[in-house]
C-alpha cells in the first residue's frame, strides 16, 4: 500500500469507530451520577466551622450499639451512612444509609454490558464486511474500524465481566482475528 492508502486506511478506522461509538452514545445514553444522587454541592464554610486557637469543639457522640450494627450493615451493603450534626460540626445520631453510589454504579455497569453488546458485533460485522469488500482500502478501513471498536466494547465491560468471561471473551476475539488474518494474508 502506498503512503496516501494507508492514511486513508487509518482515516476510516477511526472516524468509523468513532462515527458508531457516537451514534450509539446519542442514542442510548448513558446514565448520569446527578440522577442517582442529586447535584453536589459544595460547602463554603468549613465543618466543623473555624474554631480560634485555644478554643477546642469536643464532639462526643457515640453510637449506640443498634447504630453501630446498623452502620457496618450499610457499608456491607455498599451504602455510604449519613449522620445529623449540629452547630459545630460534630455527629449527634446516625441518619439513614444512602444506596445512590450503588444504584448508579448498577445501573452504569448493565449500561457497559449493554454497549459490549451492541458495539462488539458491530465491530465484528465491521471486520468481516471489510474482509470481503473488494476495494482494498475501504476494506482494510473497515477491518481496523472494526478492531477499534471491538477493542472499545471489550475494555468498557471488562472489570465488570467475571474471570471466565474475560478469558472466554479475549479468545473468541482472538480466534476472530487470527480468522480474518489468515484470510486476509492468503489473498
Amino acid at each position: 500500500m502506498k503512503v496516501k492508502e494507508v492514511a486513508m486506511v487509518i482515516a476510516l478506522a477511526i472516524l468509523g469507530a468513532a462515527f458508531v461509538g457516537l451514534f450509539v452514545d446519542a442514542v442510548y445514553e448513558s446514565p448520569k451520577y446527578e440522577d442517582f444522587c442529586g447535584t453536589p454541592t459544595y460547602r463554603a464554610e468549613p465543618y466543623p466551622k473555624y474554631i480560634p486557637p485555644g478554643q477546642e469543639v469536643v464532639c462526643n457522640y457515640t453510637a449506640m450499639q443498634s447504630e453501630v450494627e446498623t452502620i457496618n450493615q450499610c457499608y456491607a451493603d455498599k451504602g455510604q451512612p449519613e449522620f445529623n450534626y449540629d452547630g459545630r460540626g460534630c455527629q449527634t445520631s446516625y441518619k439513614e444509609c444512602n444506596y445512590c453510589n450503588k444504584y448508579f454504579e448498577e445501573a452504569n455497569n448493565r449500561y457497559n454490558r449493554n454497549l459490549f453488546f451492541i458495539n462488539a458485533p458491530i465491530g465484528l460485522v465491521g471486520m468481516l464486511v471489510g474482509l470481503f469488500l473488494a476495494y482494498e482500502v475501504v476494506g482494510a478501513g473497515l477491518m481496523f474500524s472494526g478492531i477499534i471498536l471491538l477493542a472499545y466494547a471489550t475494555i468498557r465491560y471488562f472489570s465488570n465481566m467475571s474471570k471466565v468471561m474475560r478469558v472466554i471473551v479475549i479468545f473468541i476475539e482472538l480466534v476472530m482475528l487470527i480468522i480474518v488474518s489468515i484470510k486476509k494474508l492468503k489473498k
